[in-house]
């Protein structure tokens, strides 16, 4: 129905309502307003009111079978565990790692070695925290001394090893087995001594070993990671060359200076010498001429002083 249609019942309507406005009842208001019928296809003219809010949707139950945690201590006080073992999962640090444990970044505490699980405290760490460890030995306790010494099994087992026997000095034919060459100068260092050992081929040759002429190869080196880092490299390895040549020189210096005076000790003691033997031919002359005068015969002079070099 269009509006132009209800022109004539709400004028008829408005004038009813006007006649007879004293003796008008909500009833008959009610029915005037009905003789309307006003269409309920067209809402512009109805005048239906529209929500203003999304309705709410389906009410339904949320599933409360969530998946698990799994929160808790997996391993309690002194039972056994390997590398890896999970002995404690957290949210937060209710518990801190302790000897031989590590923690992961979701707060899980694992064991880092073989041994047995301990609960404790240390209050020379924190005074009120609380540790879960690893000790080798099943009768040990947590914490362990302040100063003791620290036990490690770095994944190995303690066996007895009988010691080798030593190698004989000298072999069947009576030469030694082993030699060792030193390096030149008068301090060498270590690194440049050679050990040559008899070879077992029965060729009466020294040979070095292979695992020693592998040390003797200087590979050159990979890069570092950064420019600092290959400066300070190459600063300490010039400062350690520079030490190396200043030893040489020093060690240089000390040698002739050995030699020097090893000269100069000859020369004196050249000197000495001849001096005892020339005062004793004059102690003998005088003694040969106060018996009879005695002259050299013709012929012979007397000796010459031994010559000095400058």
């Amino acid at each position: 129905m269009r509006i132009a249609q209800l022109q004539q019942p709400i004028a008829a309507a408005a004038s009813g309502l006007g006649k007879t406005a004293t003796t008008t009842t909500i009833r008959q208001l009610r029915d005037a307003l009905g003789q309307l019928r006003i269409g309920a296809s067209n809402a512009a003219v109805e005048g239906r009111r529209h929500a203003s809010h999304q309705s709410q949707g389906a009410y339904r139950l949320k599933d409360t079978s969530t998946i698990p945690k799994k929160l808790g201590a997996k391993k309690t006080g002194d039972n056994f565990v390997i590398p890896g073992n999970i002995i404690f999962k957290q949210r937060g640090t209710k518990w801190f790692p302790g000897e031989n444990c590590d923690m992961g970044r979701d707060h899980t505490i694992h064991a880092t070695a073989t041994g047995y699980v301990k609960y404790y405290r240390d209050p020379a760490k924190h005074p009120k925290r609380q540790y879960i460890g690893v000790v080798f030995n099943k009768e040990d306790t947590l914490p362990y001394p302040q100063h003791a010494m620290r036990k490690r099994r770095l994944n190995m087992v303690a066996v007895p090893l009988a010691p080798p026997p030593p190698p004989p000095e000298l072999s069947a034919s009576g030469i030694p087995t082993q030699v060792v060459r030193q390096g030149e100068g008068r301090k060498p260092h270590p690194r440049d001594e050679r050990v040559m050992k008899l070879r077992e081929d029965r060729s009466y040759a020294y040979a070095e070993e292979s695992w020693r002429l592998g040390t003797l190869v200087r590979t050159e080196k990979r890069k570092m990671g950064s420019r600092r880092v290959a400066m300070r490299h190459r600063r300490r390895k010039a400062k350690a060359i520079a030490l190396e040549m200043r030893a040489e020189r020093e060690d240089k210096i000390a040698r002739r200076k050995e030699a020097l005076d090893a000269q100069r000790k000859a020369r004196a003691k050249r000197m000495r010498e001849y001096r005892e033997r020339r005062k004793a031919e004059q102690e003998a002359e005088a003694a040969g001429q106060g018996k009879g005068g005695g002259v050299p015969p013709a012929g012979e002079s007397a000796p010459e002083p031994p010559r000095v070099d400058a």
